[in-house]
């Protein structure tokens, strides 16, 4: 089985990676890894147990058929999987004497994001050191590793809840890939993760996601619509204002926060923003965006996947006296942006 199932994901990975590949092929691409780690993990993604999610004390650990789910959301799979394989490539070319270690906190039950890469480079070049906090995405994580015969790769897997992982000095890690969002950094725990494991990483170390920004957006529905219904439309996203970012979580701001995030009662700064008269005469909705760089240059913006939907606050059309809102980040067991509308 693992020469067999080894074989067939590097075939797919070679796709995956593919210069201009087209969606269509994309999806099947993709559509042919889903089917292989189910495969391979024996993971029953019908059985109830494997739709619970675990309430953490920083945000919702969604359960393992869920989290298996998110490869279906073909823009942010592909891209982060191509994002990575950047990463490791520019970090390898710095130290080609040593093998680049990635720390991915939220594997879920099949690692999706780095596995496939296992089969461009040997273990001398990449190792992995993987956290997840579900007993049943663990359990089929192992099976992955087993029936993909990676075991080579893996330097260490923690069952664990990474907000409060404390990363053995040993490990020297060159990645850090956090895979716990949902769209507007809601119930997720991808803030409290990246402020837990980011400090405790060498400076010069690369997080993906590499920077996730949240912004009060005006939509134009009648524009959206118009632009959604051409597929693979390569136009400019013109239907959506984005304020300045309200919420930003990057290397920079966490190295900044980080001290302070510890400390009880922490709480980021408010954010007032107003829109325009103009501006909202020319849109008709108002919500929360997010934009995603992942790495350098790949970046996912607003309504390219399910992780960028916009989230709804108003309808201008019947709340005309809206021109703004308060928006203020909040960390804990159900964190997000709290917004509060401002009306004139």
């Amino acid at each position: 089985m693992p020469t067999i199932a080894k074989k067939k994901l590097a075939e797919i990975t070679q796709n995956l990676l593919s210069e201009n590949i087209e969606n269509a092929f994309l999806k099947k691409t993709l559509e042919e890894l889903k089917l292989l780690l189910v495969e391979v993990s024996g993971l029953n993604q019908e059985a109830a147990v494997n739709s619970e999610n675990i309430f953490l004390s920083s945000g919702k650990a969604i359960g393992p058929k869920w989290a298996g789910m998110c490869l279906e959301d073909i823009p942010r799979t592909h891209k982060f999987i191509k994002a990575i394989q950047q990463a490791v490539q520019e970090t390898l070319k710095k130290n080609p004497q040593k093998p680049v270690t990635i720390l991915y906190a939220g594997t879920g039950p099949f690692a999706t994001l780095v596995l496939p890469l296992l089969s461009l480079y040997k273990p001398s070049e990449l190792q992995l050191i993987l956290l997840e906090v579900n007993t049943i995405s663990i359990e089929s994580l192992k099976r992955i590793i087993k029936g993909f015969d990676v075991f080579e790769y893996i330097k260490a897997i923690y069952h664990c809840d990474a907000s409060n992982f404390i990363v053995p000095s040993e490990f020297d890690a060159d990645i850090l890939l956090i895979e716990c969002m949902q769209h507007a950094l809601l119930r997720e725990p991808q803030v409290g993760i990246s402020y837990n494991l980011l400090p405790q990483m060498k400076k010069e170390a690369v997080l993906i996601p590499e920077e996730i920004s949240l912004h009060l957006a005006l939509i134009d529905t009648e524009k959206k619509d118009e632009y959604l219904a051409i597929e693979n439309n390569e136009e400019n996203r013109d239907y959506y204002k984005n304020s300045e970012a309200v919420f930003t979580l990057n290397k920079i701001e966490i190295i900044e926060n980080c001290t302070n995030f510890k400390k009880e009662g922490f709480q980021f700064p408010e954010k007032e923003t107003h829109f325009s008269e103009e501006q909202l005469s020319n849109h008709d909705l108002i919500g929360v965006s997010t934009e995603i760089t992942i790495f350098k240059n790949i970046s996912l913006n607003t309504d390219e996947s399910g992780l960028t939907v916009p989230l709804l606050l108003a309808d201008l059309n019947h709340d005309q006296s809206v021109i703004g809102a308060k928006t203020q980040y909040i960390v804990g067991s159900e964190p997000g942006l709290e917004a509060q509308l401002v009306r004139s």
